[in-house]
């Protein structure tokens, strides 16, 4: 029996275009911490902020604050392999950055 290679995904959350980026800074607080990439995306009054751990990047800040619109989905690429976390443009499907795991650190009022 062989296994084709699979890729499903599933999209977390979706920001329009109406979104800016307006703030992107990668974070580690010391040698024993894991590495994070904070992402933070406004519109009028509204804001969320997300941690991606262990994120995989070339460039990602300028790359995303000329995005489109972006998408956060969770992706698995085949059948007996970990999921991980695509943020990708909502326009043309180019995705910036994977990481291992995401978390919205939006602050709650």
């Amino acid at each position: 029996m062989s296994l084709s290679k699979q890729q499903s995904a599933q999209i977390l959350f979706q920001f329009d275009a109406s979104f800016e980026v307006s703030y992107v800074n990668y974070y580690r607080g010391n040698e024993l911490a894991d590495p994070q990439l904070i992402v933070t995306l406004e519109r009028d009054g509204e804001r969320q902020s997300f941690a991606f751990m262990h994120p995989h990047f070339n460039d990602v800040d300028r790359n995303l604050i000329s995005a489109q619109g972006l998408a956060i989905s969770s992706v698995k690429l085949s059948p007996f392999g970990q999921n991980q976390i695509e943020v990708s443009d909502l326009k043309d499907s180019l995705v910036y950055f994977t990481a291992r795991v995401v978390k919205n650190i939006t602050p709650t009022a």
